[in-house]
């Protein structure tokens, strides 16, 4: 789920999972990297990539598609 609600606690909303990838930053890294750092906080890969989707919305990070590298805002 994105946001918290009666059922889904905000540390296991993407909300919530968002500091996992954060606090991985601030040096940029290869996005396989970041998942093997963090992805045992996620349930599933398309939590992981909805987390970066959102974070990207939010202009915290970007994803260098040539090197894969994710980059965080500064």
């Amino acid at each position: 789920m994105i946001t918290p609600n009666k059922v889904v606690p905000l540390s296991a909303s993407v909300l919530g999972l968002m500091t996992h990838v954060l606090k991985a930053g601030p040096t940029p890294t290869q996005l396989a990297d970041l998942f093997q750092q963090v992805g045992d906080k996620f349930e599933s890969i398309d939590q992981f990539l909805l987390t970066l989707d959102v974070l990207f919305l939010l202009d915290r990070l970007t994803v260098d598609f040539s090197t894969e590298r994710i980059v965080y805002a500064a």
